[in-house]
Order: C-alpha cells, then sequence, then structure tokens
C-alpha cells in the first residue's frame, strides 16, 4: 500500500513519538511504501532546520542531515511535473496531491487543514493520520 505523507507528519514522527512515528515504523517494517517528490523532501529539510525544533533535535542527539537521509532512505521517490493549481489556499500544499497521483497512492496522510479539507483528490482518500490508523491498523491506535 503505497501513502504520501506530508511534511508536518514527517516531522512529528521524526521527532516525537505519537501516532506519526507508529505510520513511520510501520514503513520500517515495509507494511506500508511511503512515496515522496524532491520537493518534498527539500520542504522536509528545511522545515528541520528551523530554530524552533532544534532544541529537540538536541535532546533527541540528532542533525537534521541525520534525519533527512532517515527520510530519503524509508520512502520511494517519484518525479512530479507542475501541474494546475488545486488547493488556491496553499498552492505549496499541491507537491502532495501530485505526487499521490504520479505514484499510484492509495492514501494520503496529513495534519494540514488545506488537503484534509479536500477530502480526496483522483479518488485518493486523505486522511489524518488518526483516521488512517484507525481504518487500516486499528492495532496501533490506543
Amino acid at each position: 500500500m503505497r501513502v504520501v505523507i506530508d511534511t508536518n507528519i514527517w516531522v512529528s514522527g521524526l521527532l516525537w513519538r505519537g501516532l506519526p512515528w507508529k505510520l513511520l515504523r510501520l514503513a520500517e517494517a515495509g507494511e506500508i511504501e511511503l512515496c515522496m517528490a524532491p520537493p518534498m523532501l527539500v520542504e522536509l529539510t528545511n522545515v528541520l532546520s528551523y530554530g524552533r525544533l532544534q532544541p529537540r533535535l538536541k535532546q533527541l542527539g540528532l542533525t537534521p542531515a541525520e534525519l533527512v537521509a532517515y527520510a530519503v532512505n524509508l520512502a520511494s521517490f517519484y518525479e512530479v511535473p507542475e501541474g494546475d493549481p488545486i488547493v488556491v489556499a496553499d498552492p505549496d500544499d499541491d507537491v502532495f496531491l501530485h505526487c499521490a497521483a504520479i505514484s499510484g497512492t492509495d492514501y494520503v496522510v496529513s495534519g494540514d487543514r488545506h488537503l484534509l479539507d479536500l477530502g480526496s483528490y483522483m479518488n485518493i482518500p486523505i486522511l489524518s493520520v488518526r483516521e488512517f490508523l484507525s481504518q487500516l491498523f486499528p492495532e496501533h491506535v490506543g
């Protein structure tokens, strides 16, 4: 099963032990395949460099580069062409939907209201991490 996760899910999963972390663990175990496009990796790299996240990184003894390397090893990459605007309120979110379409993704998992409000894109459901895990991996929600 292929899944696109947005940047906030990546960051939460990489830095904290909540449901997004459980999602990353499912990918590590090979139960899901995470799909990513290069612009998504650039965004993740930028976000992990934010000053407000540095205390947490220091607490974990990790660097942004180490977490980006982990993401690169965990995800399958797809080239995503520019397309017509989809998320008018936040065009930066379009890359996640284009990646989902190009990669044949089964789900988009997001914490972003602009994406969640769409509900689906090209018949690909857009779910919160809790909705995704509850529906497909209920044993991981507790």
